[in-house]
């Protein structure tokens, strides 16, 4: 039996890294699908010319309600091969639990890493997908205060460097969805962790920075870069003016705090997308329940949104594909996550790209495609 590649991996380009496993009714009846595992494992193993150190068995829904034991499976196979292998669940069903698939999957790879007793003066990034974008104040800032490395999985290219970041002092939790990953690194690995997300309200950007001084026992130097960021925005906005904005969840931001931001910099946002609330979000919700409650806010999997292109909403500017797909007459800011803005750069670059798409002539199923997201 071979597993057959993705649709995804032939559209971003690693079709022969990411396989997909074909099962019937009645494999699953008789449970034959678990057998089918183990084949596939192997045919994969024995027969792609570039051997790999490691391998990711992602199961789906039917698996949970299966209760089909993958890390039974991972251990053998990492026994009978040789290589470091590991389970983690793409359920879609979980997603209203306390173990999303955004969190687990985050945590089985990151579990990868060997337990170090050494400890390097570096930190790692958790829970983005790229990088810290090169122009952030975080790196210079890191510097400042003697850190000689910042670390990332993206930025590894190979599987020692990943094990390496087993070895950093520190994790910089910057997503919810890596909270996960963070809290068993800690357990694991014994490196503590901050949550400082990736914010775009210079306040909140501050209090981050705040935190990240308690946590590391050190004065960080970053009133400069909160100055300039007022000043920017206020040129930005003037730049701007008063445009209305849609605020969507696929966007490289949490919703409601970027939602929060916008209104606080003088701009106008009636609509928000937002299929989860997190508990990070509250704070900000109850914000806008008090500045802006004639915000309306949307999920985009309900099944009333099938009708809602009817409505013809109308902003000039959605922040997100779903934001732009709801609202269709307006300019697009796909935010993307394959660009991750952190800090007080990260609110100009917003800017910046805001202005560049109310300047642009866009076709948004261009747009869409460009971006490389799976639909």
């Amino acid at each position: 039996h071979r597993a057959g590649h993705t649709g995804a991996g032939v559209q971003l380009g690693f079709k022969d890294r990411l396989f997909f496993l074909h099962i019937s009714e009645i494999d699953i009846v008789t449970g034959e699908h678990l057998e089918k595992v183990y084949q596939a494992a192997d045919d994969i193993l024995n027969t792609i010319s570039r051997r790999p150190k490691a391998m990711t068995i992602c199961a789906t829904c039917i698996d949970d309600l299966l209760a089909s034991d993958y890390d039974a499976i991972a251990y053998d196979l990492e026994i009978k091969h040789g290589i470091s292998v590991r389970a983690c669940h793409m359920d879609p069903i979980g997603m209203d639990g306390n173990r999303p698939p955004q969190f687990t999957v985050q945590e089985a790879i990151y579990d990868f890493i060997p337990y170090s007793k050494e400890k390097e003066n570096a930190v790692n990034i958790i829970g983005s997908f790229v990088p810290l974008d090169s122009n952030t104040e975080f790196y210079e800032i890191m510097r400042d205060i003697g850190i000689e490395s910042v670390r990332h999985i993206g930025s590894c290219s190979t599987l020692e460097e990943f094990y390496r970041m087993g070895k950093s002092a520190n994790n910089i939790l910057i997503k919810p969805g890596g909270c996960l990953a963070a809290q068993s690194m800690k357990k694991k690995l014994d490196i503590p962790f901050c949550y400082v997300p990736v914010a775009y309200g210079v306040e909140s950007i501050r209090q981050n920075y705040l935190m990240l001084e308690k946590f590391l026992g050190v004065k960080l130097d970053v009133k400069r870069y909160y100055e300039e960021a007022k000043e920017e925005v206020k040129s930005f906005k003037q730049l701007l003016g008063d445009i209305r904005i849609a605020v969507g969840e696929t966007a490289n931001a949490a919703p409601f705090e970027l939602a929060r931001a916008l209104i606080e910099y003088g701009f106008n946002v009636p609509y928000i997308f937002a299929d989860v609330i997190l508990d990070i979000d509250q704070t900000h919700i109850n914000w806008l329940k008090e500045h802006a409650p004639y915000i309306k806010v949307f999920t985009n999997v309900h099944p009333t949104m099938v009708d809602f292109l009817e409505q013809k909403l109308t902003v000039d500017l959605a922040i997100g594909f779903d934001a732009g797909y709801f609202c269709s007459g307006a300019k697009t800011v796909p935010l993307s996550l394959d660009n991750q803005l952190y800090g007080y750069k990260g609110v100009a670059a917003l800017m910046s790209q805001m202005i560049e798409a109310l300047e642009s002539r866009q076709d948004y199923r261009e747009l869409m495609y460009a971006s490389g997201m799976v639909i």
